[in-house]
């Protein structure tokens, strides 16, 4: 009772004092990307910190299975150095022997873990994207004041819009340039939307554009009746955005390699951190004549291998490369496998 105790008390502690230095850097992170997008006009401002919100849920996932990981091995490693993993050596107690107590603080945030990346985490994605697209559409396109023109990052793009009405901007001016080319765009109304890969688009209706090299009197007139400009394309993602945002069990449903590429990753991602949890027990392993931390290394190593493999795998899954009868199954069972052969391995040194 003492050893299971003790040992479950330490790591506790422990897992709450990392849990808040990971989601104080990633909170760090996203506030800074989010505030970019804000500066670009890609968020509205007011949207910021309630993305702060929906962007910690969807991270939880993968800070907590981190958090498992390395509060089981900071204990053990300390456990190693101070000698007391001696002492309970000494008194009966076997590597085996911390299987038990690490499964009884393991099993519940694992539990946790699947909960969230089964059901919250993509929950938070769609409601984010949502919440993003209506307060964006509630803001002025782009940003830009009623009667002043804006310049884009990139220098090649010039916007201006009269005034506007329930959104949407009247009288747009659009100035384009293109490979030595200037497009002029005047359009009586215009807006501001994103499509399902994030990227931002600015459409037009009843208008009319005019192409040419400056200089000449060569121009091309075109008239529309409704037209789109590709504003800044977002980064292409493993998945889709409504794809990370699709429920577990239209995933479950679907057919599709991409929607299983998905369903995958997110069971992935509770069986990984299991198996982490039990690898974390022969890799805490530390040599105190030594004087080195090469396990934490090794250990550090392995975890983001592990989590790599993870991602390769769901886009071969996605691309066809594997099948999807398989999944991600045989590289679970590697980690398993190799997880054993750890623990016997220790097992034997300390037979030795």
């Amino acid at each position: 009772m003492l050893f299971r105790k003790s040992l479950i008390q330490e790591m506790s502690w422990v897992a709450l004092g990392t849990f808040f230095v990971l989601l104080m850097l990633i909170m760090t992170t996203q506030i800074v990307r989010l505030l970019g997008q804000a500066a670009i006009g890609a968020l509205a401002s007011s949207a910021v910190w309630a993305m702060m919100g929906f962007a910690a849920v969807r991270y939880l996932p993968i800070l907590l299975s981190l958090m498992l990981f390395f509060s089981i091995l900071a204990v053990l490693t300390r456990l190693w150095k101070d000698h007391e993993m001696v002492i309970w050596f000494v008194s009966g107690r076997s590597i085996m022997s911390f299987i038990r107590p690490i499964l009884e603080f393991t099993i519940p945030v694992v539990i946790l873990i699947a909960l969230l990346s089964m059901v919250l985490s993509p929950w938070a994605l769609e409601k984010g994207q949502e919440y993003k697209e209506k307060s964006l559409s509630r803001q002025e396109v782009t940003q830009v004041a009623p009667g002043v023109f804006r310049e884009s990052p990139a220098a090649d793009r010039v916007y201006f819009v009269e005034n506007f009405t329930g959104g949407n901007g009247n009288n747009v001016f659009v100035q384009l340039r293109r490979d030595e080319k200037l497009t002029v765009i005047l359009a009586e109304k215009g807006g501001l939307y994103l499509d399902s890969d994030g990227s931002r688009w600015l459409w037009l209706a009843k208008g009319r554009s005019y192409e040419g090299l400056p200089g000449t009197a060569a121009y091309e007139t075109l008239e529309f009746e409704n037209a789109r400009l590709r504003i800044e394309a977002g980064d292409p993602p493993r998945s889709s955005t409504s794809t990370r945002a699709t429920s577990t069990m239209a995933l479950w449903n679907s057919a599709l390699p991409e929607h299983k590429a998905e369903l995958a990753w997110r069971l992935a991602i509770p069986v990984s951190a299991l198996i982490l949890s039990l690898a974390a027990i022969p890799l805490a392993f530390f040599n105190p004549r030594g004087g080195r931390a090469s396990n934490l290394l090794v250990a550090v190593f392995a975890y983001f291998f592990y989590y790599n493999c993870i991602n390769i795998a769901q886009a071969w899954l996605s691309d066809g490369k594997i099948s999807l009868m398989l999944g991600m199954w045989p590289l679970h069972a590697a980690a398993l496998l190799i997880t054993l052969g750890l623990f016997a391995w220790r097992s034997k040194l300390r037979g030795s």
